[in-house]
């Protein structure tokens, strides 16, 4: 178990007894990526609480969804860009999944039981949620156990707001469509060498451009842009070009890197740098902002 300050984040199995004594109420589902579609159900959970201070919010998380393991898939996003955002939405508690041969056939019957072992009494989910060996389980299954509200389902533009949505825009690099569906911004963590970095090895790269982007660098926030390089046979070809620090970062500090907009592609090896104009564009961007 850790902790982000006063989020408990606790290694799940379905099997554990983590011993809270405050009701709960748990949002469940995968979760590799956190949208809009996503924070109808944490409205939900939030109404809940307030209704009741002493009510607990928690929510399910894999660290990596099952399809992807089986598929071997890359994620959207990292864990932890995921749970800096569960924090900042307020959880008290993420169940965090890592699924392996051990877990895989938990019953629906065991799911629920464990819950009920962690004192949950609501269960907020989406009509399409299924879980345990076979995904039996369904809504009708968590009725049984558990008050159960369901979420209606949100659409943009009569399209369903999905993982797989997103990780489409991420390989376009349409960085506009991708933020103006997250919860919080497209961001990644990684470090930097002399400015230069490797992108995460296990999320799924946007596509190669000059991005506008934030830094976090020991708490403090930094403006520029970075090239992600379309040239694969160089993993520290990626570049960061940050306006106002004076210290190179040490290459084991991590960079907490998020993006604002799109400057340009980068589709020819003659395109694979930041230029004078690139970075003029950005630091028109931040004054116009």
């Amino acid at each position: 178990m850790s902790k982000i300050i006063n989020m408990k984040i606790l290694d799940w199995s379905f099997k554990e007894n983590f011993n809270i004594d405050k009701d709960l109420t748990i949002i469940l589902g995968s979760f590799e990526t956190l949208h809009l579609g996503h924070y109808e159900l944490f409205k939900l959970a939030k109404d809940l609480k307030n209704n009741n201070r002493e009510n607990k919010i928690a929510i399910m998380m894999f660290n990596t969804p099952f399809k992807l393991l089986k598929s071997k898939q890359k994620k959207a996003f990292q864990t932890k860009i995921r749970l800096y955002t569960l924090y900042n939405l307020q959880f008290d508690y993420v169940f965090l999944v890592n699924k392996n041969t051990n877990n895989a056939h938990i019953t629906a019957e065991e799911f629920c039981k464990n819950l009920k072992l962690n004192n949950v009494k609501n269960v907020i989910c989406g009509e399409d949620f299924k879980f345990g060996f076979n995904r039996k389980g369904d809504i009708n299954y968590l009725k049984k156990f558990f008050n159960l509200i369901v979420a209606n389902e949100r659409k943009i533009q009569k399209k369903k707001i999905s993982s797989t949505l997103i990780k489409e825009f991420i390989e376009e690099g349409n960085i506009s469509a991708i933020n103006s569906l997250l919860i919080e911004k497209y961001s990644f963590i990684t470090n930097l060498e002399k400015f230069n970095f490797k992108y995460p090895e296990n999320i799924k790269k946007i596509k190669s451009g000059i991005y506008i982007t934030n830094f976090v660098i020991s708490d403090i926030e930094y403006h520029g842009l970075i090239k992600i390089s379309n040239n694969p046979e160089i993993v520290l070809d990626n570049e960061a070009y940050l306006f106002d620090l004076e210290l190179i970062p040490s290459k084991y500090e991590e960079v907490f890197i998020e993006f604002e907009a799109l400057i340009r592609y980068i589709n020819l090896d003659f395109e694979n740098k930041i230029t004078e104009n690139d970075i003029n564009t950005a630091k028109n961007w931040f004054l116009q902002k």
